[in-house]
């Protein structure tokens, strides 16, 4: 968002709270990234907004928009990035392209969830991120927005170091929050450094923040954390998912974790 402020297109933002009273029911909210209600950004939006489009890559679940009057489900691509730059390959004027700095915005978005085109990544992925070079991403742009300052990298490094390797297969970590603007970014890209670890099924890092308790679940391709994560309430992506605990300690939250890890072993779940 900074990035694309810079770039001249602050205008392109607004608070949910200013946008209240210029909805009408002509208007369409598009909600990407998640199909859960509980998950956008602002309720009272979605339910003012006479009709509504849904654009995600997550596994179905509870809790999912039910009155849409567009939906584009896809589990299998790599991000809801991808899903957006096919629309825009295939809908409106041949003129009709996104700027540079969208693109790049976009492209960020498939690399963040393919962990630069490592995970789940298909030939659609592919041609999503050659449609975005073409009309001006930079990967060396790019990556320079995923760079992170001292304190961010030491909380990172912090997490790694002091991981717990859990029945010898999964990894389970605490991300400090003092003193960082978005710790639960720092706690999932923890979470993403801790499956180099050889060994490692899985991983999980969990944040405390505003009161509530974040984890981020991660793996390769032996254990999908997706199933794990909607036990505890959560959900996500086979690869990547999540779930927040209200009023949860973190010594608790890890209880809650590991009971949860050996009963979907009993139970022949995971391995």
């Amino acid at each position: 968002i900074d990035a694309l402020c810079r770039a001249g297109q602050k205008d392109d933002f607004i608070d949910p709270k200013d946008a209240l009273p210029i909805i009408s029911k002509r208007t369409l909210c598009v909600v990407v990234d998640t199909y859960q209600v509980g998950l956008v950004e602002s309720k009272e939006i979605l339910e003012k907004c006479g009709k509504v489009a849904v654009i995600d890559h997550h596994r179905k679940g509870v809790g999912f928009i039910e009155k849409a009057d567009l939906v584009c489900h896809e589990p299998y691509a790599s991000s809801a990035s991808e899903l957006v730059t096919e629309f825009l390959q295939y809908v409106g004027d041949r003129d009709d392209k996104p700027s540079r700095v969208e693109a790049e915005g976009l492209l960020s978005g498939i690399m963040l969830d393919t962990r630069d085109f490592t995970l789940h990544t298909g030939v659609r992925t592919f041609e999503a991120a050659a449609f975005l070079r073409r009309n001006g991403a930079d990967v060396t742009r790019v990556r320079k927005l995923f760079r992170e300052n001292a304190a961010e990298y030491k909380a990172k490094a912090d997490a790694v170091s002091q991981a717990e390797i859990y029945r010898n297969a999964y990894a389970i970590s605490i991300c400090h929050s003092e003193g960082l603007a978005s710790p639960t970014v720092v706690g999932a890209q923890a979470a993403n450094e801790l499956l180099d670890i050889r060994g490692v099924k899985a991983s999980f890092v969990l944040t405390e923040y505003q009161n509530k308790l974040f984890f981020s679940a991660r793996s390769i391709d032996e254990v999908n954390v997706q199933v794990i994560m909607e036990r505890m309430g959560g959900g996500g992506h086979l690869n990547i998912a999540g779930c927040q605990l209200e009023n949860t300690p973190v010594e608790e939250g890890i209880i809650v974790l590991k009971r949860t890890l050996d009963k979907m072993i009993e139970e022949g779940e995971i391995s």
